[in-house]
Parts: structure tokens; sequence; C-alpha cells
């Protein structure tokens, strides 16, 4: 889960990367923020009244 939460914040998982540092991972986790949140928006507006 840690390399994907990276990889939203630009690591790119190759063989001789070592592990993701906190900068990448505090990237990745804004970003799974941003998604959480243009989810929730898309949610309500497909259940607003027309």
């Amino acid at each position: 889960m840690i390399r994907r939460i990276a990889g939203l914040g630009g690591f790119l998982n190759r063989k001789r990367d070592g592990f993701p540092g906190p900068q990448t991972l505090w990237i990745g986790l804004q970003r799974a923020a941003d998604f959480i949140l243009a989810m929730d928006a898309q949610r309500k507006a497909q259940r607003a009244p027309d």
C-alpha cells in the first residue's frame, strides 16, 4: 500500500529505487485525498435533482 500511495506522489518503483521518502508519501496522500473529494463531488452531482 505504501508503494501505491507513493506512486500517486511520483514514485516510479523501479528495480533499484529503494523505499519512497516522506515527501513522496506526503504528496501521494494529498493526491489520494483529492481523488476522494472528486469522487464525492461526482456522486453528489449525480444525485442532484434536475
